[in-house]
């Protein structure tokens, strides 16, 4: 049987819902088609002429009727603005957001403040946390419930956050507010539109199609929809019931603009999901053999495809209210038939999805096997382009993806992004060895990422994160970003371009069958660790050829160069430094460089690197691609040496890159760059200028910015110090005077940090808010700093929150003082510690962490006598 749809819009009044007597077989189908040359649109809700006036100024009002159920409105088919503040700026996170969208002196404007809805990211910007207002508190702040939209707790940003949904917030082009007890629409037409003839549409319906059988042994089979368009649904965020995902961030709505229970054989092709209000299309527990093909998703509230399997059918699940802390269950696999399996995902267009939601990807897997994601073109998301939540049940394929632009309103994730906490990763006190003999229990086949290109601007193209076990990393084109492999066993990742990225290894167990080998790194700093030792996890490394466009290549912390990085742990020994030898120009003279073949001299080739085939990336057809590499430079790429730290009055840097060592004429490391100097500063006073460079502090010469703090940190007040200064390339001596008084210094300056867990932290990956914008923090026990400096007392200053440990700190080797860091919330820059006055003098102080929770160094107030 085929349905044929002629051309028009076709509003629904309630869902079409199709079951196993629906269906057709799998060599006769049921089709639902647009027919011969039409353009059929599947509306979530009612179309209105209604009768326009002036309610005020520009806002026009129409009676629509009262108590009606829509929360999104289509004007002439475009999407318009629930009322809202701030007002809509589609280049800024949440459309714009205001650290006061809620604050009691803006609810107090408000008659009916029960109407209004926040959106805002989570408090780690884990995706997106969201509430609905019930009304106001008598303290004037607004009563809200939250609606369960993330499983990683409901904490609110405290900066990226708005609200909507309020008549007195409508004040602007584009904006609509209803009011459902009068019946009244009312809306601030945007440019252009005459209202006297449009048209207007209502978001009413959750789902447009719902295909559901009985069970898995009885499933709805053998439906196609071919040619359709969808639009026009009810936003799903705050109308439905929220439900946790395994151990993922993850909660979701089962439910999408086509919904799909116990289905087998269902077809979605060459169709357009039009601006729905929640998930594009959602497969729910038992599917088997279903495919998304070729269709354009563009503007879904939620996800574009979710293939969710059914709690029932893992062993021994978890979810972060309710962690399974003993292994009762060895029984591999899965535990019920409630589960999507051998599903197709291909060839569509997904872009400037999670519109409302943020904890959304174009491509969502959880408990699911044998998944296949292949040939989609995928950009502007704000989380993942393709994310897997759980390491339940594997053997997924994703292919010939084109990626860029995502994790664009989100952190700590990758374009391609996987948690495995699965069966064996909440199990605690037991052997790595036992963990890596559980690790294929629930990941029953090898997941296969191979032949991407993936355009990213942080750290992980591809983010393996927490346990992530059982993957192959191949063949993919990786710009801008690396991979991340964190926990987790027997991951591989071979035959891959890093282009200005870098392989990261996290917090590893011992013996973790892991193997990097056979790629190519375009990049300074090939390998990035994080509480990992290679020792220790003995992963294998081999046979790749790393290149820094002729500058030098460091391994640090374990050599900081290949022969050091060989001699410390015995590894790539087939590995070389040298040009790659690609077509054409190289990526450092075009960034934009499409072709990424090699010559047929190229030393990888030697090595085992196979020709990754180019040309046949993303959606066929499909003419966009990812934006230029960015090759690093201070303001793009943060490290501890570019943090600009303030020295009497100036920002002074290190030498961090051979772009600034070049325009001083000095290599990296050779002393500390003054990036400003203020004409009224103490620096200028004393005769430095910016673009100086400080070579020698009283005749020692210095390299990093520690070689400078450390020093500096001990010498008294009113102390002579002779520098020797780099200036337009000639030395230059000067000698300045030691001021007294109280100083601030950064967790960057001077401290001595001992101990494997300790990372950086710049503004993007969580210093925001502290000192500078940065701090340095561990999960690790006994993990400890020290400072020595000359003066009268010290003082530090940090951020408490609940996740944070206690610490002993201890001065000058004397008994240790408790100090616990833990607070009901995120409380920024707070003192912590007072010394109280000490004789003057040189001292040291030590703090130590006593778990692993975090414990975070931000800024030190030292005391000194004012000097002379």
């Amino acid at each position: 049987m085929t349905v044929k749809l002629a051309d028009g819009t076709y509003p629904l009044t309630k869902t079409l819902t199709l079951t196993e007597e629906d269906s057709g077989t799998k060599a006769a189908p049921v089709r639902w088609q647009a027919a011969a040359g039409a353009q059929p649109v599947i509306a979530g809700g009612r179309s209105l002429s209604p009768s326009w006036s002036t309610y005020s100024g520009q806002i026009q009002v129409a009676t629509v009727g009262e108590d009606l159920d829509f929360d999104q409105v289509f004007i002439n088919n475009k999407r318009q603005i629930l009322a809202r503040y701030p007002n809509y700026d589609p280049s800024k996170k949440l459309g714009g957001y205001a650290s006061d969208a809620i604050a009691p002196s803006r609810v107090a404007r408000w008659a009916n403040p029960s109407t209004a809805l926040v959106r805002g990211l989570h408090q780690s910007e884990w995706g997106s946390n969201s509430y609905r207002a019930t009304g106001r508190n008598s303290n004037g702040t607004l009563a809200m419930t939250w609606v369960g939209d993330n499983q990683r707790g409901s904490g609110l940003h405290g900066t990226y956050r708005m609200v909507e949904n309020v008549f007195e917030e409508l004040d602007s082009p584009g904006e609509w507010y209803y009011d459902k007890a009068a019946g009244k629409l009312y809306y601030w037409p945007a440019t252009a539109v005459d209202l006297s003839s449009a048209t207007v549409r209502l978001g009413e319906l959750d789902e447009l199609i719902r295909v559901q059988g009985t069970s898995p042994s009885s499933p709805a089979h053998d439906i196609t929809f071919n040619g359709l368009t969808f639009t026009a649904t009810h936003r799903t965020l705050y109308n439905s019931t929220f439900e946790p995902i395994s151990l993922s961030d993850w909660a979701i709505v089962r439910k999408g603009a086509i919904a799909l229970k116990n289905s087998s054989r269902i077809s979605i092709k060459s169709s357009t999901f039009d601006h729905v209000g929640g998930n594009a299309v959602f497969m729910d527990g038992y599917a088997e053999r279903n495919v998304v093909r070729n269709n354009v998703i563009t503007g879904a509230g939620a996800s574009a495809v979710a293939i969710v399997g059914s709690e029932r059918s893992a062993r021994q699940a978890s979810t972060w209210g309710h962690e399974i802390r003993t292994m009762s269950d060895t029984t591999p696999g899965p535990a019920t038939e409630d589960y999507p399996r051998r599903i197709t995902v291909a060839d569509n267009l997904i872009t400037r999805l999670g519109e409302y939601e943020k904890q959304s990807a174009g491509v969502q897997i959880a408990r699911a096997f044998r998944v296949t994601a292949s040939h989609n073109t995928i950009h502007d998301v704000p989380r993942a382009a393709i994310n897997i939540g759980d390491g339940t049940f594997g053997g997924h394929k994703i292919t010939g993806n084109d990626i860029w632009n995502a994790v664009r309103e989100t952190g700590d994730h990758g374009p391609i992004n996987s948690w495995g906490r699965d069966r064996f990763w909440p199990i605690r006190d037991v052997t790595d060895a036992q963990r890596k003999a559980w690790s294929k229990l629930d990941h029953l086949k090898p997941t296969i990422i191979e032949h991407n290109r993936i355009w990213h601007d942080h750290d992980w193209a591809v983010d393996l994160d927490d346990g992530s076990s059982n993957y192959i990393v191949r063949n993919n084109l990786l710009l801008n970003s690396g991979t991340k492999f964190r926990e987790g066993f027997n991951r591989t990742a071979t035959n891959n371009i890093y282009a200005n990225g870098s392989a990261h290894s996290h917090v590893s167990y011992a013996d973790n069958g892991d193997t990097v080998t056979s790629n190519v790194f375009l990049t300074e700093t090939p390998y990035k660790f994080i509480q990992a030792d290679p020792a220790h996890s003995k992963i294998q490394y081999d046979k790749n050829v790393f290149w820094n466009n002729g500058g030098p290549v460091s391994f640090s912390p374990y050599g900081n160069s290949l022969s050091g990085w060989q001699a410390s742990k015995g590894v790539d020994t087939g590995s070389t430094v040298a040009d790659p030898k690609f077509t054409g120009k190289s990526p450092w003279q075009d960034p934009a460089k499409a072709d990424w073949t090699l010559d047929a001299t190229s030393p990888a080739l030697s090595r085992g690197f196979v020709q990754i085939p180019m040309g046949s990336f993303g959606r066929p057809g499909s003419s966009d691609g990812p934006p230029p590499l960015i090759w690093p430079s201070k303001s793009q790429t943060a490290t501890r040496e570019s943090l600009p730290e303030p020295l009497l009055g100036a920002q002074i840097t290190g030498l961090y890159s051979d772009t600034l060592a070049s325009s001083v004429g000095l290599t990296q490391g050779q002393g500390i760059y003054l990036e400003s100097v203020p004409d009224n500063s103490a620096a200028a006073a004393a005769g430095l200028r910016s673009a100086d460079v400080i070579r020698k502090f009283n005749g020692t010469e210095l390299t990093w910015k520690n070689s400078f703090w450390t020093l500096w940190n001990k010498t008294p007040a009113g102390s002579k110090i002779q520098l020797e200064v780099f200036r337009n390339q000639q030395p230059v001596t000067m000698t300045v005077t030691r001021p007294g008084g109280g100083e601030k210094i950064n967790n960057t300056s001077g401290v001595t940090y001992t101990g494997t867990g300790w990372d950086w932290k710049e503004a993007k990956r969580g210093g925001a808010g502290s000192y500078l914008e940065d701090v340095d923090a561990s999960i690790t026990s006994g993990d400890s700093f020290s400072l020595t400096f000359h003066g009268t007392g010290l003082k530090m200053i940090t951020q408490t929150n609940s996740d944070e440990t206690a610490i002993m700190i201890s001065v000058d080797g004397g008994p240790e003082q408790r100090v616990d860091l833990a607070s009901p919330s995120r409380v920024f820059q707070t003192q912590v510690f007072d010394t109280g006055t000490l004789t003057a003098g040189e001292h040291t102080i030590k703090a130590r962490s006593t778990s692993n929770a975090y414990f975070i160094v931000d800024a030190l107030e030292i005391t000194r006598p004012s000097g002379s």
